[in-house]
């Protein structure tokens, strides 16, 4: 199993000299076995994947869509395979708190908004739904948690051979509308090789941004620890958090990981970053 990460930015993508290194493009992210895709996410780093996809030959895939705000499906209109005959592609999230997901893609592509409407794509698309708890779909099992968001979100635990990679974005950890209480998501997040977990702010920083649908770095940490990971990943990155600032804090938390003996490697995303389990 290989992840790509593609887009790691959160609320709004940031094409900014400052966030070269962390990268600008908001949620996408890859995973893969052999000629088999997963894709989550259609933030705007789904267009740089569309074109690698393109280049390998890959003519299906499967995407997730956690939620449908801005950052989590605005590049799917500049998404390659949508414009190819060729293409297959099956598109799933959970549609009982908002509207049906097709309806907020064909909307997003209304002539409003974008010269190209949804009815004229050339790829075979369907839209399935996705609240349930596991999906078995090419040998990958996909087991989902509802995230606290001020709409429907999912995370999602992936596993391969024996191996598991767990994406929660989007998450406040700590809401004061818990949909799902912390205690759950530690055990689903349970001995996982790789957690990348929304950690769009600081402590510091919280206070002013309560129920906004987004976790702190600490918190994150601390989820970590109690849910025995071997690795852990910032993930959605503020748009105002400068390269050199998540360089201090990654270097913060892996100083706090050795002084606790946390017994897990911590990183903060980057754009591009390669993960192979």
């Amino acid at each position: 199993m290989k992840i790509k990460f593609w887009g790691a930015r959160g609320s709004i993508p940031v094409p900014d000299s400052r966030m070269i290194k962390y990268g600008g493009n908001t949620t996408c992210v890859e995973v893969s076995y052999e000629d088999k895709v997963i894709i989550i996410d259609a933030g705007t780093g789904i267009r740089k994947l569309g074109e690698d996809l393109t280049q390998r030959g890959i003519n299906k895939a499967d995407i997730f869509i956690t939620h449908s705000h801005w950052d989590h499906i605005q590049g799917f209109p500049f998404f390659e395979l949508i414009y190819s005959s060729k293409v297959k592609l099956n598109i799933f999230g959970c549609t009982n708190s908002y509207k049906q997901l097709k309806t907020i893609f064909t909307n997003q592509m209304s002539s409003e908004y974008f010269p190209v409407s949804f009815k004229d794509l050339k790829s075979d698309i369907s839209f399935l739904e996705a609240c349930g708890k596991q999906y078995d779909i090419n040998g990958f099992v996909i087991k989902t948690i509802q995230a606290n968001h001020p709409i429907f979100t999912m995370g999602l635990r992936i596993e391969l051979n024996g191996k598991s990679f767990v994406f929660i974005t989007d998450n406040e950890l700590l809401s004061q509308k818990q949909t799902t209480k912390r205690e759950a998501f530690v055990d689903f997040i349970n001995n996982a090789d790789y957690l990348v977990h929304d950690s769009q702010f600081l402590d510091s920083e919280y206070e002013n941004r309560l129920n906004w649908g987004h976790s702190t770095f600490e918190q994150v940490y601390a989820l970590a620890k109690d849910a025995n990971v071997k690795n852990l990943g910032f993930f959605h990155h503020d748009p105002n958090r400068k390269d050199d600032e998540l360089d201090e804090i990654e270097k913060r938390f892996k100083k706090q990981g050795k002084i606790d003996k946390a017994g897990f490697e911590i990183f903060a995303v980057k754009e591009l970053d390669e993960i192979k389990l």
